[in-house]
């Protein structure tokens, strides 16, 4: 990929970011609050889709920059 951004380099910063967004994303995890009804079906279905959400949309934030980075990085060394 070239001397300055090697996939070693590529590797370790996509491993940073990744455990990053994960550790924000555990902790703004949704969750029902202590004065709701943990069992009602409407409260259930909604945290589903919450969490569901969450999920992919903080999913997407891991993946997105390090494999646009990928991309990148092949497409100026492929040239070079």
């Amino acid at each position: 990929m070239g001397k300055v951004f090697t996939f070693p380099v590529w590797l370790v910063l996509s491993l940073i970011w990744t455990g990053l967004v994960a550790y924000y994303a555990y902790t703004t995890l949704p969750h029902v609050p202590m004065d709701m009804s943990a069992s009602d079906p409407a409260t259930v279905e909604a945290l589903r889709a919450a969490t569901g959400k969450h999920a992919f949309t903080y999913g997407l934030i891991a993946a997105a920059p390090p494999a646009l980075a990928l991309l990148i990085g092949w497409l100026v060394c492929r040239r070079a």
